[in-house]
Order: C-alpha cells, then structure tokens, then sequence
C-alpha cells in the first residue's frame, strides 16, 4: 500500500512545471513520520535525528502520491548505490526538502531525460559562503544588482546550482562542485540557465540547461528544471 496523503493548504511549485510532470508539496510539520514510510523505506533509512526522518517521510510521501497519480504507485522507493532515489521504471523524478517545505517531481521518461527541483529558506546567502558557491562571473553579476537583493540573489544562484546538479547527476553521475557549473538568472522572468564549466558526460564544457524556473512564496525559494526527452 501507499502511505496516505496528507492535505495540501498550498502549493508553491506546481506553476513551475509543465502538466505532464506530477508534483506534489506539503510541510514536513504536518506529517507523520512514524506512519509515512514504508517498512522497506524505514528500515533503508535507519536510526536519524528526528528532524532528518521528518523531512525524509515528507519526501518520500510527496514522491508516493505523485507517482500515484502517475499511475505508478506501490513500491517502496529506495536510493541506489550513489544515494539517490531508485525510481520505478520509466519514471524519472526529484525530491527537495527543508524544515518547511517539501516538493517531489515526477514525470514518464518518455517525456523527460531528468527532473531537478530544489527547495531552500528564503533568506540570504551569507557573505562568507559566497567564495565557494559562486564563480566571478556569478559574483559579478550579483554585485552589480541593487545593494538590498545580492545576498537574496546569492540564495536564488546556490539553489539553481542545486536543483541543476540533482537534474543532470543521474545521467553523468559526476560530482563536479559548485565551480563546475555557472547559473545565468533572469530575474524579470523568473527563468535561468545553468552553463557547464567542465565536462560530466553526456555533458560537454559549455552545455546549456535551459528554460530553469523559479519563485518564491510563503517563506522558501523553490528552483525547477528538466531536460525533455
């Protein structure tokens, strides 16, 4: 069986996506860890911190009931040897999660080669951070937009980078860094584009992941991204 779904009061991501994709987003506080995961699930898991198993459940539960809705529901879903989700077959996905808030992404491989989403805490990136997170040309860019949104825009950069290395890793499988990859943010429009710095095969220096999204609402940013098949 399925873990029960829990009500969902808003959604955030969902206006991110194209219909094909199924999304599904929820507060980790209103889930039920002990009862959400599967024993399979539990058990892969193991004993963590209650906030760690909180999150995981959310994830896990948001994954079930967009893959329900996709019509491939039941599995447990458990992580490969590289720490990812092992998704059923044909179906490609994404989970993200904070103390807040958690989103899941699936859709049929027939329409996507890779999902990525990322969900972090709408506050800024502090400055100290930003040397590892950021290229120059990143750093440029941000030092030039108003005083009072570079640290904001810091934020928004790390989660593209994230949420467009969880797109392409499980197809090069190669962990490159934050250096490895350039986000290229359009503000006005709510769009970015991740640039290859190195090469992570099938992904050559200077690929383009185009057509990225993002927003911000209810206190979390949230980064979309997917490659069509």
């Amino acid at each position: 069986m399925t873990p029960a779904a829990v009500a969902r009061p808003i959604s955030i991501a969902r206006a991110l996506f194209p219909p094909w994709v199924e999304v599904d987003e929820r507060d980790p506080r209103d889930v039920d860890a002990a009862s959400a995961l599967m024993p399979a699930e539990a058990e892969a898991l193991g004993a963590v911190a209650p906030k760690r198993l909180r999150e995981h459940a959310a994830g896990r539960l948001c994954a079930h009931a967009a893959l329900g809705r996709l019509g491939a529901r039941g599995a447990p879903l458990l992580n490969d040897a590289d720490r990812i989700p092992r998704w059923p077959e044909g179906v490609v996905g994404t989970i993200s999660h904070t103390r807040a808030w958690c989103v899941a992404a699936v859709a049929r491989a027939s329409d996507a080669r890779a999902i990525g989403v990322d969900v972090e805490h709408d506050t800024p990136l502090e400055r100290r951070l930003w040397s590892h997170v950021l290229t120059d040309a990143e750093r440029a860019v941000i030092e030039r937009a108003p005083a009072d949104e570079r640290t904001r825009l810091a934020k928004l950069i790390f989660s593209a980078k994230e949420c467009a290395y969880k797109c392409q890793y499980p197809l090069s499988r190669v962990f490159y860094g934050f250096h490895g990859m350039r986000i290229d943010v359009r503000v006005e429009d709510g769009r970015f584009d991740a640039v290859f710095l190195r090469d992570a095969a099938p992904f050559r220096r200077g690929d383009r992941l185009e057509g990225g999204r993002f927003t911000a609402a209810h206190g979390v940013v949230v980064t979309a991204l997917w490659l069509a098949a």
